[in-house]
């Protein structure tokens, strides 16, 4: 905790206690001047053990360094009570703003995509309770990247309702392979570890997610004919979602893995 020192309080120079007891030597004394001064960047995270060895309470500690400027400021006779109290109502102001901007920046990094390898991939997507939405791509994959931010914000959109993972096909052969990816962008929706959809090349966010809806409509269904009592023996005969059917109209030119280009 940063400290300050009050020299309007401070009468143990040249002997200061506070001084020999910091461990990050940030007190220090002035035997021609007979003051203590301090480097309250040095102060970090220390305790502030000093305190309790400064017998005339003249060290001041502050949550900040910024704080502390405040507290000096007002101590050295540039601002007066009401002034030093709307500088720490303006910097609580700034931390609460600060402390909200990181919250929604965390917020935001948890809601994208999860990458998966074939480390995580069954607990990611086959023992996922609710829909997979997996992005085949690859860093030098250009619309690969034009699709990406579509697909974040689908994440935040369908929270709870769909899980959205990415699998980079250069780091994650065997899972590409074992999908018969044979170009990029493929998205895949999986279901109960059984393809509901898939969708081959950059399609527009319209298009995209009107694809993901109507998977979640046919999932609802299925759950709900799942849950009903009466058809409970006959679970063996239930529908299952089937994939989708994709439609040409949808399709952008996409990149061949076989012919992508060499790596740098």
């Amino acid at each position: 905790m940063p400290v300050l020192v009050n020299h309007n309080k401070c009468n143990c120079a040249p002997t200061c206690f506070a001084a020999n007891a910091c461990p990050n030597d940030a007190l220090h004394v002035d035997k021609t001047a007979l003051r203590v001064w301090v480097e309250p960047e040095k102060c970090g995270t220390c305790p502030g053990r000093c305190l309790n060895f400064c017998d005339a309470v003249a060290l001041k500690f502050a949550p900040s360094l910024v704080e502390l400027e405040i507290m000096q400021k007002e101590l050295a006779g540039e601002l007066n009570a009401d002034q030093a109290l709307e500088a720490r109502n303006k910097l609580m102001e700034e931390m609460k703003e600060k402390a909200e901007a990181e919250r929604r920046l965390e917020e935001d990094e948890s809601l994208k995509p999860i990458a998966v390898t074939v480390n995580n991939f069954k607990a990611e997507v086959v023992d996922s309770a609710i829909p997979v939405f997996i992005d085949f791509w690859a860093e030098w994959c250009a619309p690969c990247k034009q699709i990406a931010p579509i697909i974040d914000v689908f994440a935040k959109e369908y929270q709870g309702r769909m899980k959205f993972v990415k699998i980079n096909v250069d780091e994650e052969q065997m899972i590409a392979s074992q999908f018969s990816i044979q170009s990029i962008p493929t998205m895949i929706i999986m279901y109960r570890g059984q393809l509901a959809d898939m969708i081959v090349g950059a399609v527009d966010r319209a298009a995209l997610k009107n694809r993901l809806d109507r998977v979640l409509q046919a999932v609802a269904q299925f759950e709900a004919q799942q849950a009903t009592p009466a058809e409970a023996s006959t679970e063996q005969q239930q529908p299952k979602p089937q994939p989708a059917k994709i439609r040409p109209e949808l399709m952008r030119p996409n990149i061949n893995l076989r012919n992508k280009p060499p790596r740098r």
